[in-house]
């Protein structure tokens, strides 16, 4: 194993007891919806969650297409999603631990493949996407959904070393333009983007990844630090209810293979 893919096992085994709690990580269990909107299943869709943590997005979009695979690299992450599937008796859901950069598929095996939350710790992301439409049927759909970076060259490095100092396994966010470009480049055609804003309070943000108390000071200075007119961090501060809040941006690109 690398030490990139050590920092992954190391980083989603301590978030997986608390990586749904809605209190530490609204963005990713309460946009689920929107990210639906994008996906267009369909009953007789078999679908893959690349990437997919506790498979929370396989969870929720298995009551609607004929069955489900949650794929994801970190064993406790799989575990803890499959006692919540096992839980309300989801019977379409398979959990399998396995590699996004070599998915253990078949080619033009699946309807949809889907991937959030997981671009920014791909080390080569063209990869990974080069697996996800080699699974795919011709006329399948691919949706990608991550956060975004901030146009700015200088910005979006800075908002890296803050993303990295609360979670190592973070490599490097991408714009929208860059990930279109790797959809195309990896066989896609009609590729879509949609993006919206998602205001996060910094505390619990800090608090899942159990950041140590010098990071978290650190972060704080940063965006303090912007708001009293300093370096920007591509996080855009601002204090509500007497918290420190930022503001993620997140994008969702749909495409699909060519065919059919």
């Amino acid at each position: 194993m690398s030490e990139h893919r050590d920092r992954i096992e190391a980083a989603f085994t301590q978030q997986a007891a608390a990586f749904e709690d809605p209190h530490y990580n609204r963005i990713f269990t309460e946009d689920v919806k929107w990210l639906f909107e994008h996906l267009r299943a369909r009953p007789d869709d078999l679908v893959l969650d690349v990437a997919a943590g506790t498979g929370h997005v396989a969870r929720a979009l298995a009551p609607f297409v004929r069955a489900v695979i949650a794929l994801d690299a970190t064993e406790a992450m799989l575990r803890t999603g499959k006692a919540e599937a096992d839980e309300v008796a989801l019977r379409n859901v398979v959990f399998q631990r396995g590699d996004a950069d070599a998915l253990p598929f078949l080619d033009a095996t699946f309807d949809v493949v889907a991937c959030r939350f997981a671009m920014h710790h791909f080390e080569a992301p063209a990869a990974p996407l080069a697996e996800m439409v080699r699974v795919l049927r011709p006329g399948g759909r691919l949706v990608v959904a991550d956060l975004l970076a901030g146009e700015d060259a200088a910005v979006a490095a800075e908002q890296d070393r803050l993303e990295r100092l609360r979670d190592p396994s973070h490599v490097r966010l991408l714009g929208a333009d860059e990930i279109g470009e790797l959809m195309r480049e990896a066989g896609l055609a009609s590729v879509t983007a949609d993006a919206r804003d998602i205001e996060r309070e910094l505390g619990p943000w800090l608090r899942q990844t159990a950041a140590p108390a010098a990071v978290a000071d650190e972060v704080t200075a940063a965006l303090r630090a912007e708001l009293e007119g300093g370096r920007s961090t591509g996080l855009r501060p601002f204090e509500a209810d007497g918290e420190l809040r930022f503001v993620h941006r997140f994008g969702a690109l749909t495409a699909h293979r060519p065919g059919e």
